[in-house]
């Protein structure tokens, strides 16, 4: 019985240094390009972002360079982005793509509901963590 706790423990223990490992490694290389698909034409949508001020720019930055390119099987249009610059983080510039993909495919930007079966407590505080970090990263 010993021996089947102790076999346990290091499979359990091994399984946890996995884990832990592989939620360190990321692919954010600051070179990698950060890519959406935005469900528009790509003759509207290069039209709409060649325009003088595009509103749907405003979030991305100026230093920011988008690639255009039609999506596969006609399914709207892929946009790349790539910041030249040191200056802004990552993660601004991903909130930036997802407002961009936003406006071009609504006109406007939503705020998150506030839930409202959701109160602020004690066990519901990793939760809100989550949220809080759930707009700098993952999936775009």
């Amino acid at each position: 019985m010993k021996v089947l706790r102790t076999a346990a423990l290091a499979a359990g223990t091994a399984g946890v240094v996995w884990w832990v490992r592989r939620r360190g490694r990321t692919d954010d290389r600051p070179d990698r390009p950060l890519a959406v698909t935005v469900h528009r034409p790509y003759d509207e949508l290069v039209e709409e972002l060649g325009r003088p001020d595009p509103a749907a720019l405003r979030g991305v930055g100026a230093d920011a360079q988008l690639e255009l390119t039609p999506a596969p099987g006609s399914f709207g249009t892929e946009v790349r982005l790539r910041t030249t610059s040191r200056h802004g983080s990552r993660a601004q510039a991903r909130q930036g793509l997802r407002a961009m993909k936003q406006v071009l495919e609504t006109g406007a930007t939503m705020p998150p509901d506030r839930a409202v079966t959701r109160r602020p407590t004690l066990t519901s505080l990793p939760l809100e963590v989550a949220i809080r970090r759930a707009g700098t990263g993952g999936r775009l």
